[in-house]
């Protein structure tokens, strides 16, 4: 599948926000947007403002617009909050849940420890990233993943990490599992899916 490998700096500071959560977007010294500055700021549109949003949300979790377009329309036709489902089903992914349990440091690396056949569902090796997580799912490395190098480096990467509340990891087995569905508390604050509902409804 396609995907963004441009230069992630300069996109976190386009939208504003740390988007590709790796060290050197979050150490980003300048926070304006690349570029010469203009000689007068220009105002920006709501509806500017509404696919800069959108923008961020689909760039962080690394997904192309049809993907992206495809999961809101399945969040719009449930009740309730489409945002909120829509935010609810990208964390659920298999690569963000990888990402959440501290076994990668990047939604990008956890996407390719994914593709690679490093991680298993359920005592099943499971290679689609897109795959949607259920509760109770238990996530770990697959035995390929257990004989490769990478191990040593997540179990002293991970003690530092913070796990959210709707996923147990047992840091020393490196193994995880989906306690529950994320709440918006667990989503970036520096994301706003309203403005993405806003943006689609037009």
């Amino acid at each position: 599948m396609a995907r963004y490998t441009g230069p992630r700096v300069k996109k976190a500071r386009r939208y504003g926000a740390p988007i590709f959560a790796n060290a050197a977007v979050l150490r980003m010294r300048r926070t304006a947007p690349p570029g010469p500055r203009p000689a007068r700021r220009r105002k920006v549109s709501d509806r500017g403002l509404q696919l800069i949003e959108k923008q961020k949300v689909r760039f962080a979790y690394g997904l192309m617009e049809k993907q992206f377009r495809r999961l809101y329309e399945r969040a719009a036709q449930r009740p309730g909050v489409t945002g909120d489902h829509l935010m609810v089903s990208l964390e659920r992914r298999l690569d963000n849940v990888v990402f959440r349990m501290g076994f990668a440091g990047t939604r990008a690396q956890a996407r390719q420890l994914v593709t690679h056949g490093l991680i298993a569902v359920n005592g099943k090796k499971l290679d689609i990233a897109s795959a949607e997580t259920s509760i109770n799912d238990a996530v770990a490395f697959s035995e390929r993943g257990k004989r490769s190098k990478y191990m040593d480096i997540v179990k002293e990467d991970i003690q530092a990490r913070e796990v959210p509340g709707w996923i147990e990891v047992n840091r020393e087995t490196l193994e995880g599992r989906v306690a529950g569905l994320p709440g918006t508390g667990d989503v970036e604050p520096y994301f706003n899916p309203n403005a993405i509902v806003e943006y689609y409804s037009r």
